[in-house]
């Protein structure tokens, strides 16, 4: 059973297509540079190197050591430093496969889920090092038993990954966004579902669009526009996991155009909302 991929790309699709997980480990400077959201939570460390962390309206710095967890409905992204190496293990996991591991009392899946708004925490060198060979165990070959063993190893991760957070005080170092900033944020994250213009979210701010356009890049490293997309297409992969229809969802995610909809969710997701909704 292949787990470590060569790229993020493929480690999603495993995990995707197969219910269960997929890993990657990379030292270059080559992070998804766009606002994504996809069907699996994910776990990230950092080993060395990166700057910042988006994570929904969350911007984290980001240092060696830090672990950040992202279930599905959370756009995130990730903004490299300009220097030096940047090595991470990224770990894939289908929610089918959380809840499938999961007993009475312990469930796998809390911290992607009940984590009070907090997507980061630092471990020290010993945790850290440990949740690295870990993550090695997956990118073995055990021969007889191979699927079982690394299912097994998958679950010890979750394991691990939900006692740090259960016992790590909250997270620390979320950058203090500018006050115009916060304000567009706020603005798009309670009328995402209106026919909002750039303009209107600068008014609202008390900016220009461009005085605007260049701090909220400044800050989080994204357009409004960007964020603006990743915000509707969050909300709606929620409406469309309760049942939803795609049309319904849609319009009341502020896509007043069908055909752009669709587009603008296979693009973030990687799936039609019609094959998304059927899935979840």
């Amino acid at each position: 059973m292949k787990c470590l991929f060569d790229t993020c790309g493929e480690a999603i699709l495993h995990a995707a297509e197969t219910k269960t997980f997929g890993l990657y480990y990379s030292e270059k400077r080559d992070p998804n540079l766009q606002i994504h959201i996809h069907e699996c939570c994910e776990i990230f460390l950092c080993i060395e190197g990166g700057k910042t962390f988006l994570i929904d309206d969350r911007v984290y710095d980001m240092k060696s050591g830090d672990l950040f967890i992202i279930n599905q409905f959370e756009a995130h992204k990730v903004t490299p430093d300009r220097d030096g190496r940047f090595s991470r293990y990224i770990m894939h996991v289908h929610p089918t496969f959380l809840y499938s591991v999961s007993k009475d009392g312990v469930n796998l899946a809390d911290c992607f889920y009940n984590k009070a708004d907090v997507n980061r925490i630092s471990l020290s060198e010993a945790e850290t090092q440990k949740l690295i060979l870990l993550f090695r165990s997956l990118g073995k070959e055990y021969g007889y038993g191979d699927e079982l063993y690394k299912k097994i190893r998958a679950t010890e991760i979750l394991l691990t990954v939900n006692g740090l957070f259960r016992t790590h005080s909250e997270g620390e170092g979320q950058i203090q966004k500018h006050k115009a900033v916060q304000l567009a944020i706020d603005y798009i994250n309670s009328n995402y579902s209106e026919n909002l213009t750039l303009d209107m979210i600068a008014r609202n701010s008390y900016m220009s669009v461009n005085q605007l356009g260049r701090l909220f890049n400044k800050y989080c490293s994204t357009t409004v526009t960007k964020y603006l997309i990743s915000k509707r297409i969050t909300e709606a992969k929620k409406l469309l996991a309760e049942g939803r229809s795609v049309t319904d969802t849609a319009f009341m995610c502020g896509f007043n155009d069908y055909a752009n909809f669709i587009k603008a969710f296979k693009k973030a997701v990687g799936v039609p909302p019609g094959k998304y909704k059927n899935n979840a």
